[in-house]
């Protein structure tokens, strides 16, 4: 058999596995083979078909079977790497989650593992090119197309789903989707979740959550028109999927200003009506010529001013918390349990620095000389009466 190169064997979204005999010809060539469903979903079977190469034995099973899993574990790398098995418990638990679920889980699921983690395994993640975000864990660097077309090619031939399976198109941010119709599960798996009608592309969706919890103030946050963008959607659009998320719309600026349009038209119709009645008291031609030339001169001035264009304000929500969005400060007083301070004995107080508190009671003290019994006021007062006899009775 000849020598075969990996660049000569290509495949497609149909699962079927072409050959060109030609090394300079970049189209896919003729068919020789086709993947069909293995014992595990990144290991498929392959099957020969009918060619002139595999008749004339320039292409054989084993070259196939080579080339496949080389080719798997080139474009899904970091999925393929996640089972090891030379990583503590828990980074291996949640590895596994991982890679059985091909590249994304839902955080809520991993919770419980989560929380076990110090920042040796954190770091023993990050080799790994897991993230942890705020509501999925992911590897990032499946979202290149060549990722995408190849885990929608294996989840649905291992769950038995007929292909081509209907792939994101390449580059795409998101897209509507009819919930009747697709299966949640599949896009997930080839990285585009769902959420209130809409595939996402997972690091775009991540970089909208992330937003929402930086921003979020006192359990509430306002939704941006930049998250509106980076989905390339509507605003009802953007509120759909963050209700989807869980958050919960409490106030809305455009439901008011319907709300006040609404009064200024019933307003305008009645201005309307009392100029009806002016015009036909008056009935003057040349007053209402002259009013509507005035009109249209203000409304030309208007047009030309140059009019800045002020985004409306989006709505408010209440933000939906979980153990993945409490912040650490939490987790330590949580963990650190209260001792009261142990009460100091009499000696030691009698040791300590005398109390300069400024509730003391402020003592007086008085400088008055001692008195002796003869200056009473009635011994004083005694005295005098007795003189006063005396002198009547010398009189």
């Amino acid at each position: 058999m000849p020598d075969v190169q990996a660049t000569q064997f290509t495949l497609g979204d149909d699962g079927k596995i072409s050959y060109q005999s030609d090394v300079s010809n970049p189209m896919p060539g003729e068919p020789v083979a086709r993947v069909l469903k293995g014992h595990n979903i990144l290991i498929p079977e392959v099957e020969l078909l009918a060619s002139a190469f595999v008749e004339d034995k320039v292409i054989g099973k084993e070259a196939v079977e080579i080339w496949l899993k080389s080719y798997i574990a080139t474009v899904l790398e970091p999925l393929v790497a996640l089972p090891d098995g030379d990583e503590s418990d828990v980074v291996e638990a949640i590895s596994a989650q991982v890679f059985s679920a091909m590249g994304i889980v839902p955080r809520e699921q991993l919770e419980d593992l989560i929380v076990k983690l110090d920042q040796d395994m954190r770091r023993s993640l990050r080799f790994k090119k897991i993230h942890l975000g705020p509501i999925l864990v992911f590897l990032p660097d499946l979202n290149k197309p060549a990722a995408v077309h190849l885990r929608a090619l294996l989840w649905s031939l291992y769950n038995d789903k007929p292909l081509p399976a209907l792939v994101p198109k390449d580059g795409v941010v998101s897209f509507s989707v009819d919930l009747s119709e697709i299966d949640k599960q599949f896009y997930q798996s080839v990285g585009y979740p769902v959420y209130g009608g809409r595939a996402i592309r997972i690091d775009m969706l991540d970089r909208v959550i992330s937003a929402v919890y930086d921003a979020a103030e006192g359990g509430k946050f306002k939704a941006e028109h930049k998250m509106a963008e980076w989905f390339g959607c509507s605003i009802d659009g953007l509120y759909g999927v963050l209700e989807a998320m869980g958050h919960k719309k409490i106030f809305d600026p455009a439901e008011q200003v319907e709300q006040i349009e609404q009064i200024e038209q019933i307003e305008q119709v009645e201005q309307v009506e009392q100029i009806e009645q002016v015009e036909q008291i008056e009935k003057s031609e040349k007053l209402i010529v002259e009013e509507k030339s005035s009109e249209d001169e203000e409304k030309e001035k208007e047009n030309k001013k140059p009019q800045e264009q002020v985004k409306p304000e989006l709505a408010t929500f209440r933000l939906k918390k979980g153990k993945a969005f409490e912040k650490q400060v939490f987790k330590k007083n949580k963990a650190q349990k209260y001792e009261k301070p142990e009460k100091k004995k009499s000696s030691e107080k009698k040791k300590g620095k005398r109390n300069k508190s400024t509730n003391r009671t402020i003592k007086i003290m008085s400088a008055e000389p001692d008195r002796k019994p003869e200056d009473s006021p009635f011994a004083i007062l005694g005295q005098l009466k007795i003189k006063s006899g005396d002198k009547n009775d010398i009189g």
